[in-house]
């Protein structure tokens, strides 16, 4: 019999089922990760835990996972060798950042002739890649408190509009647009009843050293009033 189907063991520190699986009322939500685990539905024969199935579907399913999510992030810890090889099968691969408490999937290279793409994969324009690098910076200025109010981006990408562009609601409105497919794609987050949005620790993954110096030099001669093959204002 395959490992794979043998008794889960934990990788990481061990849980306290008590803190991790009670509900708001104190209430048990789940049972103790160490237990048989219990069939979740008709025909089921999965051999995780659910709180483990939970979290692997959330790893599919979600953008990432962030450290502030108590109950995934602690099987995300514990149950990393086995997320791992369940991710493996899907073609996909496990990234974590513990530094920056996060976790997500991303699309294996597998040349095979019969291997399915699984993750959409999601393109941004040039104005929300513009704000993903200011995001990325603000975020390592404060990493404790990565928050950023919705006039200091719009402020930052005016150093971007095009020389000449006389049209301010268009260029505020295309800036709005990169904010929301910046929200939409789970990399800032609103904080209800302000203007002001967290920055999920995930942006640090995002980008490498290199896309940083290329955006960075791109946005620059947009600024100098260069001709880059497009500015800033893209639709996406």
């Amino acid at each position: 019999m395959s490992e794979l189907f043998e008794e889960p063991t934990p990788t990481g520190p061990a849980l306290d089922p008590a803190a991790l699986f009670a509900d708001s009322d104190g209430s048990a939500v789940g049972g103790v990760l160490a237990e048989a685990p219990r069939p979740r539905f008709d025909g089921d024969t999965g051999r995780l835990p659910a709180e483990v199935c939970w979290t692997l579907q959330e790893l599919v399913a979600a953008p990432h996972i962030s450290d502030k999510s108590r109950r995934h992030w602690a099987v995300v810890t514990q149950y990393e060798e086995i997320l791992r090889s369940r991710l493996s099968e899907l073609g996909l691969i496990l990234e974590i950042n513990r530094e920056h408490g996060h976790a997500f999937t991303r699309q294996a290279d597998d040349p095979g002739p019969m291997s399915r793409t699984v993750l959409r994969a999601r393109t941004l324009s040039l104005a929300a890649s513009a704000l993903t690098l200011y995001l990325l910076q603000q975020y390592l200025l404060a990493p404790d408190d990565p928050v950023v109010d919705t006039a200091d981006m719009l402020d930052h990408m005016l150093a971007y509009k095009r020389p000449g562009d006389t049209d301010e609601a268009a260029f505020h409105k295309k800036v709005l647009t990169a904010i929301r497919s910046l929200d939409d794609a789970a990399i800032i987050k609103p904080i209800k009843g302000t203007s002001r949005y967290v920055v999920y620790g995930v942006i640090t993954s995002l980008l490498t050293p290199e896309q940083v110096d290329s955006l960075r030099e791109r946005y620059l001669a947009v600024a100098r009033g260069e001709a880059p093959e497009s500015g800033v204002d893209d639709d996406e």
